[in-house]
């Protein structure tokens, strides 16, 4: 074999791979692409039908629905496809499940080499509420956690303005997105990167709705939807019930989501406990972060596992589907860390058994159980962060395939040699 037949197949397996593994994904996706229920009759149905019937890309300046308008502009370009309705809508989260996975593989790839990063890409491409959000309930969560990982890639590669851009398309999408916003800033405050670059978010954000207000729909209409979704509680989930009706006998400040408020009433001052203690979560891991500095790859990773997973389970009103971007992070994470894996799976095993439900009217696991083990996730999840900040050399870490040449910044595959010494394969 000549030595440049080598580079070319090295290039050429992991790819046929990759190629492998969408085809199997979007195969499975299938099997049940004609499953409905009351999110898609009720809401994407009929937003679909609306934009049809104005012309496709010419009805995205109507007030359709309750979402942001770059997921209606999505929804208009599909109407033109040949499929079916249902394939049409379902295909937009489909082809973003892919750009998620994509993104894992490429963070993943920055330590640990080709092979590693297909395995990344597969098991989020494969992640069972990865699956059931957009081939089986047909909701849009991958977009926006697509491209909170790709503000976290570019973060990893020192391009503070592209990770800002990115979090500006996320948070355009998706208010959820907004979990992954404390994070972004500690790094960038911890790791003396450029400030300046937060004003990407705002201008990213209005850009993205410019061609609405460009077709007609006013500026009020179009800076109020995420507003309203705050002051009715939809929190973007489709059709103002955002994806699961509330826990029968707690009010509205859980919606079958597994946060701590299954275990708690609804009054006033419970909820601005939850808000007080969201709070003092961010400010001690950024404390923490602080006295850390500069953060490395591994503990930036924790840090927006941690975040993303621990907020979230102690605010009101919070849905079930509010733990994917967790879902997909404690997995990323899980190659960074040992030990790591049960976690990913007790958040992944939250998440489902939060979605049966509404799903298949069903509760195999009664939800404060599940809370309850959600609640070991968290606390398994902030001990490790706590560790890998306090313990840079900690055990914990996964040694990387690369270590960097020189100069400031992460390991970078295109700037890297071997390690001396190859990591175990323990």
């Amino acid at each position: 074999m000549s030595i440049q037949t080598r580079p070319a197949r090295a290039h050429l397996l992991p790819a046929l791979t990759i190629v492998a593994v969408v085809a199997a994904a979007i195969a499975v996706r299938f099997l049940f692409i004609d499953e409905v229920n009351s999110d898609y009759r009720v809401f994407l149905s009929p937003w679909y039908d609306a934009l049809a019937a104005g012309g496709g890309v010419r009805a995205i300046g109507q007030e359709i629905g309750n979402y942001n308008p770059p997921y209606l502009y999505l929804l208009a370009a599909v109407t033109y496809l040949p499929v079916p309705k249902i394939v049409a809508i379902k295909l937009v989260s489909i082809v973003f499940d892919v750009v998620l996975a994509a993104f894992a593989g490429l963070i993943v790839r920055r330590r640990f080499g080709v092979w590693t990063s297909v395995l990344a890409f597969a098991v989020v491409l494969f992640a069972p509420t990865v699956l059931i959000n957009s081939g089986y309930w047909g909701q849009c969560d991958s977009i926006y956690a697509a491209f909170c990982l790709g503000s976290l890639y570019f973060l990893l590669r020192g391009r503070d303005w592209w990770a800002c851009v990115f979090f500006g398309l996320a948070l355009a999408f998706k208010l959820q997105a907004i979990f992954f916003l404390p994070a972004l800033l500690i790094v960038l405050v911890v790791n003396r990167r450029r400030l300046l670059a937060l004003v990407a978010i705002p201008a990213t954000f209005v850009a993205m709705l410019l061609p609405a207000a460009l077709a007609g729909r006013s500026w009020r209409s179009l800076l109020t939807v995420y507003p309203n979704q705050v002051t009715t509680g939809d929190g973007g989930g489709a059709g103002g019930r955002g994806g699961g009706a509330s826990t029968a006998g707690l009010g509205s400040l859980t919606r079958n989501a597994p946060t701590m408020f299954q275990w708690v009433g609804g009054s006033s001052g419970i909820l601005v406990l939850g808000l007080v203690f969201g709070a003092l979560l961010v400010i001690g891991i950024g404390v923490l972060a602080w006295r850390a500095r500069p953060l490395t790859e591994p503990q930036i990773v924790l840090t927006v596992t941690t975040i993303v997973l621990a907020v979230p389970f102690v605010l009101p009103q919070m849905h079930e589907r509010y733990f994917y971007l967790a879902d997909v992070m404690t997995i990323v994470a899980a190659f960074h860390i040992r030990r790591f894996w049960p976690v990913a799976a007790a958040v992944t095993t939250s998440s489902l058994l939060a979605y049966a439900p509404f799903l298949w009217g069903s509760t195999p696991v009664p939800l404060p159980l599940v809370a309850f083990l959600e609640l070991l996730a968290v606390l398994a999840t902030l001990v490790a962060l706590a560790h890998v900040l306090t313990t840079p050399e900690s055990r914990w870490i996964r040694r990387p395939a690369f270590v960097a040449t020189g100069g400031p910044g992460p390991v970078s595959p295109s700037t890297a040699r071997p390690a001396a010494h190859p990591p175990s394969r323990a």
